[in-house]
């Protein structure tokens, strides 16, 4: 007979620790879509070091059964670890079409999570997976044609994205530490 094994990993709980990740590669975005700097190598490493990240992230939420989480980080890891050798390649080819259909894809992946996740009892995800979304969709308008007004709103929808990461982190934290909600996180039963 089989023995059911139950074992949970409390290393930085991979929710606020994934959500401090995705805060700190939209904060970069942001800054970037706002102008404040220029420097696109910065994204490239910040992103390859968000997608190793969540992708311990993953491993953690796997081994706590947390399925959605699995869903939502797994792609979102493949993604940052690759888009360094994307971005490379659309720069040295001349061709960025290729790196603007990844970035739409995986736009489609988080919209799909953001309607799985109304399912679950923790109403402020789907905002964040919803707008999430809306960023990879508007990077890769931004990729696609390079316009000013479309890096703008990489600037507008990556500091929203960091402003409610940061936000679900720092409520999932804080309900850990005391074992009630402090900051509301919008629980429905």
């Amino acid at each position: 007979m089989a023995e059911e094994r139950n074992t949970h990993v409390k290393l930085a709980m991979a929710e606020v620790f994934a959500c401090f990740a995705i805060a700190w590669i939209a904060f970069v975005l942001a800054m970037f879509g706002l102008k404040i700097f220029d420097d696109t190598g910065t994204i490239l490493v910040v992103s390859y070091w968000v997608g190793i990240g969540l992708l311990v992230a993953t491993v953690v939420a796997y081994v706590n059964e947390n399925n959605l989480l699995v869903a939502i980080l797994g792609p979102l890891a493949i993604f940052f670890l690759a888009f360094p050798k994307i971005a490379e390649a659309g720069l040295t080819s001349g061709d960025m079409a290729a790196g603007t259909y990844t970035v739409m894809f995986v736009g489609i992946i988080l919209l799909v999570d953001a309607l799985l996740s109304l399912m679950q009892p923790i109403k402020i995800l789907p905002v964040l997976l919803f707008l999430a979304a809306a960023l990879f969709f508007v990077v890769g308008m931004w990729w696609s044609d390079m316009s000013d007004t479309n890096r703008m709103l990489v600037g507008v929808f990556g500091l929203l994205v960091f402003i409610v990461a940061t936000y679900i982190g720092a409520a999932v934290l804080a309900l850990t530490i005391k074992g009630k909600p402090i900051i509301p996180l919008l629980i429905t039963k």
